[in-house]
Parts: C-alpha cells; structure tokens; sequence
C-alpha cells in the first residue's frame, strides 16, 4: 500500500476545507479531511472532523473507528474504547476497530480485555500482523513468554511476508 505523500494530503485539506465551506453538512468531506489531517499527524483536527462526521452519520462505523485512532494518538483511551465499541455495534466484524479498542484497553490496564479483543481482531483476519504484534506485548506484560514469543514470530513473518 502506497503511502500519501504531504503535498497530496494538503491538496486533499485543501479541497475538502472548500467542500465544507460551501456545505457545513458534508460529511463525506469531513472524513476526507480527518483522515489526512490523522495521516500528518495532526490529531486535534482530525478528532474535530470525525466528531462531525459522527454527528451528521451516526452510523457510520468508519467514521466511530477512525475518531478512536486520533483519541488513541491524542491519549484519551477511555474515549477511544467507547469510540471503537459504538464502531463494533454497527459492524460486529470490524477487525481495525477491535485492534485500535485492544490497544485502548490495554493503555488503561484492562490487558485481560485487550487480549479478548486481539483474539477477536485475528479470528476475523489470520493475516493482521498488527494484532500479533501487539498481542504479543499484552502476553508479555501478562507474564505469557511462551505466547508472546509465537505471536511475535507470526507477526514478524506476516509482515515480511
């Protein structure tokens, strides 16, 4: 997967910015711009939009997803879990939001929970390498050496893979 450069996700800003000049109610141009805004790191501004997002679509899963990603950034992790749990309502199978409300979880301790959620993430897709990787740390902290060895090396050997 290619990875937007600056000058693309400015020009995106940009263009999105003008779309919700000229309509307050554009959500779709809110969660365009969110998105960049994350991608460069600007994660008070991407937290702003997605808030909008979810309060023009509610249910929009993505939308609940990605407001937890820029939570996560931002350190809030009580509002990141709840994000991603309402994401989980509207779509029981959304890998990403069980990955991004594990590691929610485990930044406030809840490494039991996390755990549940890293299992979950991975029974829905045996190739997220992520969800290894960090399982395995959550095993580690847990005092699991044997599991967090094997989840390491399958998260080593996916991502080279």
């Amino acid at each position: 997967m290619n990875t937007p450069t600056p000058s693309y996700l400015q020009d995106v800003i940009a263009e999105t910015s003008g779309d919700i000049a000229s309509d307050p109610c554009d959500a779709d141009a809110y969660f365009r711009r969110g998105n960049a805004l994350s991608n460069l790191g600007r994660y008070d501004e991407a937290r702003a939009d997605m808030e909008r997002v979810v309060q023009l679509k509610p249910d929009r899963a993505m939308a609940h997803n990605n407001l937890a990603v820029a939570c996560l950034c931002l350190g809030d992790f009580d509002t990141a879990s709840r994000s991603a749990t309402r994401a989980l309502e509207l779509d029981p199978d959304y890998r990403d939001a069980y990955h991004n409300r594990a590691l929610a979880r485990s930044e406030v301790g809840d490494l039991d929970g996390a755990l549940a959620d890293f299992d979950r993430a991975i029974s829905i897709d045996r190739e997220y390498w992520p969800a290894y990787r960090h399982r395995s740390v959550v095993h580690h902290l847990l005092g699991n050496s044997e599991e967090s060895y094997r989840d390491f090396l399958e998260a080593r050997k996916l991502q080279q893979a």
